[in-house]
């Protein structure tokens, strides 16, 4: 019997070798008091792997004459950016075969990098060092995280409790809100208010083709990726709104009173 169990034991052991070690989202994103990234993995040779949902379709969030890879994963510890450029033969030449789709489970292994206030995944511009993305199935994407107060959504917290630290790189949805500045144009940052007047950035990136459709009004419900792009220390702000396609805005589920004292 025991040389029965052994034999079992051993029939394991080569699935349990094949298995890939998996790092958190939460885990690589950890930041200092500044915002600066602490993740020991950083900027060495090391190459690590995440699971998670894929939030977007990964070459929309291009500008108008970039081609590169742009895609967000989000685990149940919080999301991360996986980037590519295409400026250096990496982006779309490469990954376009792959086939990800938003909501699609994937698994991604690759070097680390930090930029913008946020730690990512990628190739450190050199196609040696390909990224791997593996699709494993097709669950759909996550709900929203709905946020209410846009102040309490950007605010730092290098613990990613709460705020913009928690936020990034999940999928949101911006709850009663109502576009107050800026022109509806391909590459538009405009800026959004809550019924308590809070502002936050929403950002119109050129290959979504949100502003080729004709701009909502009123109070809306917008979804996007919350993305941070701060590129000077203290990395603890530049936190905006990346929505995907014009669907991802709606006018809102609930109105507010308060909405009568902005005009």
């Amino acid at each position: 019997m025991v040389r029965f169990f052994m034999f079992l034991c051993l029939l394991c052991l080569p699935f349990a070798a094949g298995a890939q070690e998996l790092t958190t989202c939460a885990a690589i994103n950890q930041v200092d008091d500044e915002g600066k990234a602490t993740f020991a993995g950083l900027q060495t040779a090391d190459r690590y792997t995440i699971e998670g949902i894929a939030i977007n379709d990964p070459f929309i969030f291009n500008d108008g004459a970039t081609q590169s890879l742009i895609l967000y994963v989000q685990d149940e510890t919080g999301g991360i950016q996986v980037f590519s450029g295409s400026f250096y033969g990496g982006g779309m030449a490469i990954y376009q075969s792959v086939g990800v789709k938003t909501g699609d489970r994937v698994q991604v292994t690759g070097l680390t990098g930090f930029y913008g206030g946020k730690t990512n995944m990628n190739d450190r511009h050199n196609k040696d060092n390909t990224l791997s993305i593996t699709i494993l199935d097709s669950p759909g994407e996550p709900s929203p995280l709905p946020i209410t107060d846009l102040s309490a959504a950007q605010g730092f917290d290098q613990t990613q409790q709460t705020g913009g630290e928690y936020y990034q790189g999940r999928l949101v949805v911006l709850k009663n809100v109502r576009i107050v500045d800026g022109e509806w144009e391909p590459g538009a940052k405009l800026t959004v208010q809550d019924p308590s007047g809070n502002p936050m950035v929403v950002e119109l990136r050129h290959q979504t083709e949100i502003a080729d459709s004709p701009k909502p009004d009123g109070l809306l419900d917008i979804t996007g990726v919350f993305n941070q792009e701060d590129t000077e220390a203290p990395f603890t702000d530049g936190y905006l709104l990346w929505p995907r396609t014009i669907q991802d805005f709606q006018p809102a589920t609930s109105g507010s009173s308060h909405w009568a004292l902005y005009p």
